[in-house]
């Protein structure tokens, strides 16, 4: 038996939420004292949050940013114009409260923790075999479920690490198909070089594995890091227990669309909080239907988009709940 089939048995009883919560917001959406569909997205913001809390009034009143710090073995291919000392620095930061993320998400009222995993220790090269074993998966996807520990109605999710964009990249390859240069795609700010080896990275780890990139969690472990398996197990998690996520960059969104692929919908309780910079991040977000609440043309990641939604998140709960109801 693999480490990773309670991981997929968990995935496969995964709860499908309130549906009679959903209606019955939008059914009060509808009866506001509003022009028909006055609060556009809002409202749907609102039916959604509806049908994870389980509730027709959802609130936000425990939000939770958690970020996942860690490090590649194949940052040493020249993907990067810095080194593990950064992502360390990064936590320094998060963790003292001199991150912008960490103003962003106390401006929206909202909690956040820091969950290092290894920053010190890369995860293997993923261009010469797995970059994790199976062992190491699960307990890193058990681990990132510890993000729900202090039952937030609300989990904003990021992550920071050397070498994340190019594992996420990789990974995305490997589910979507297509070829490297597509998924390393990013912003001019990105010097020629340093993009043309983090394509060759994801080309290789594709020949390399080639033959065992048909199961979403074998993909996890063989292309991927400990950041993007601790971001699946917070979104299972949330989903096990009702929590509605908003997702960050690239990363995030390729951990939930590993979660989609082991069964479809098990990340529906999951929105694009913004669109970064990264052409992939739009791509990608084509392919999970998903539309982002913000377009701030940000760089950053470390949550600081997707903690920016949680002021929009609880604005459309308060007009939910307080605005005037007609007959």
């Amino acid at each position: 038996m693999s480490p990773l089939d309670d991981i997929r048995a968990l995935v496969e009883s995964a709860p499908n939420g309130d549906l009679a919560a959903k209606q019955a917001a939008e059914d009060r959406q509808k009866r506001l004292m509003q022009a028909p569909g006055g609060l556009g997205r809002m409202s749907e913001i609102v039916a959604w949050m509806a049908q994870w809390q389980g509730t027709p009034i959802p609130k936000v009143e425990r939000p939770m940013v958690a970020i996942y710090a860690s490090s590649h073995g194949v940052a040493k291919h020249g993907i990067v114009s810095h080194d593990k000392a950064s992502t360390q620095k990064m936590v320094e930061m998060l963790r003292t409260g001199a991150a912008a993320t960490n103003h962003i998400a106390a401006a929206g009222g909202a909690g956040l923790r820091v969950f290092e995993m290894a920053v010190e220790k890369p995860t293997a090269d993923f261009t010469e075999g797995p970059a994790m074993s199976e062992k190491e998966t699960a307990a890193t996807i058990a681990f990132g479920m510890e993000a729900i520990a202090e039952k937030p109605d609300l989990l904003v999710l990021g992550e920071t690490g050397v070498g994340g964009g190019t594992a996420a990249a990789a990974v995305a390859c490997a589910m979507f198909g297509g070829n490297a240069t597509y998924w390393v795609r990013a912003g001019a700010w990105v010097s020629s070089e340093v993009i043309d080896a983090r394509v060759e990275v994801v080309r290789k780890a594709m020949a390399t594995h080639r033959g065992n990139l048909s199961n979403p969690l074998e993909i996890l472990r063989r292309v991927g890091g400990r950041e993007i398996a601790a971001l699946v197990g917070a979104i299972i998690a949330a989903r096990m227990q009702g929590i509605p996520v908003i997702l960050d960059v690239f990363s995030t969104c390729v951990a939930a669309a590993l979660v989609h692929a082991m069964k479809p919908g098990a990340a529906d309780h999951c929105l694009a909080g913004h669109l970064s910079s990264e052409p992939a991040h739009q791509a990608l977000l084509d392919r999970l239907g998903q539309k982002p609440l913000l377009d701030l043309g940000l760089r950053c990641s470390e949550g600081a988009g997707a903690s920016a939604t949680i002021g929009l998140l609880k604005a459309a709960c308060a007009a939910n709940e307080h605005a005037a109801i007609g007959h």
